[in-house]
């Protein structure tokens, strides 16, 4: 048994608050659907399809029935998923924390038990950041997908018309201005080295020497392009799926420079439904002093409007 003086230290609530800390980290997909509290296991959205613009709204007569614009949209429903990852604080840790004559053992336990959350709270982090940016893909509109004829590391390639073809596809389709392109670290390297690219952060004066603070996960080197807030992700859903019984190893892959996101993130966009935050559970092995741990979160990212979204592909091998 697990004496009473450590208890303490091995609290949820204590080591939750361990996890909290860790959660913010340099991730940063909960900016482009951010977090709702929501205590349902399950509920109801709107997913805005026609947004009706540019019609002057017809003049009634007093008493008269209103006529409605064309906006349209489809109800859909949502079940929270709940993501668990889990790990154990070993006997050597617990040894340490007992140990009333010395502070620096007790210090060496609280260390590998903030070792061992910290690294389920990141795990769990990237859990998300990997679910919202699959949303982000997976729900953006083809009727807005723009395809590059060349690699973006190929002189003879075009990514500025290529962004400005999507930013206008969104505009058109949904009536929104896009502020927002999201790529991969091979993506951004393709993009520095452009001759297009070069020319705008060489003439802007900005080589990416910031004196503000930048939000995690914006482009150091790339500040704007095209209107565009350029954020770089390891987690971008791949296009590449591997077979056989590493099939699960790549989930949270990368995607290489296979296509871009370029999107107005925010509320607007969609939100990523709560029903629990991140919660630690941990209980006692039988026969032995080691305590398993259990970081765990029920979420689930939901977009409402798929026209403020769209991909450029075949940007890179």
């Amino acid at each position: 048994m697990i004496s009473y003086e450590i208890q303490q230290d091995l609290h949820p609530k204590k080591l939750t608050g361990i996890a909290i800390k860790k959660t913010q980290g340099v991730l940063f997909a909960t900016n482009f659907l951010p977090e709702r509290s929501f205590p349902e296991w399950s509920g109801y959205y709107k997913k805005y399809g026609n947004v009706g613009f540019g019609q002057v709204a017809p003049e009634a007569s007093e008493g008269g029935r209103d006529q409605l614009l064309s906006t349209d949209y489809t109800e859909h429903s949502f079940t929270m998923k709940e993501y668990r990852i889990g790990g154990r604080i070993s006997e050597r840790a617990i040894n340490f924390l007992m140990n009333k004559n010395s502070k620096t053992a007790v210090s060496s336990g609280r260390a590998l038990v903030t070792d061992e959350i910290e690294f389920l709270a990141d795990t769990l982090a990237l859990r998300e950041e990997k679910e919202i940016l699959d949303a982000l893909t997976s729900n953006a509109s083809a009727s807005n997908e723009v395809t590059s004829a060349f690699d973006w590391s190929s002189t003879q390639s075009t990514p500025l018309t290529n962004l400005r073809e999507a930013c206008k596809n969104i505009l058109t389709a949904q009536h929104t201005q896009a502020d927002t392109l999201v790529i991969s670290p091979e993506a951004e390297l393709d993009l520095m080295n452009h001759a297009d690219i070069k020319d705008i952060y060489k003439y802007s004066g900005n080589t990416g020497n910031y004196t503000a603070k930048v939000d995690a996960g914006r482009s150091r080197a790339i500040p704007n392009i095209a209107g565009l807030d350029v954020w770089v992700s390891d987690a971008v859903k791949t296009a590449q799926t591997s077979t056989g019984i590493l099939s699960d190893a790549t989930e949270t892959g990368l995607v290489k420079n296979d296509y871009a996101i370029v999107c107005k993130r925010g509320t607007s966009l969609g939100n990523t439904y709560v029903a629990e935050p991140m919660t630690i559970r941990r209980w006692g092995e039988e026969e032995t002093r080691s305590v398993r741990v259990q970081a765990f979160k029920t979420f689930i990212p939901v977009v409402f409007r798929d026209k403020q979204l769209a991909l450029v592909t075949s940007i890179g091998a």
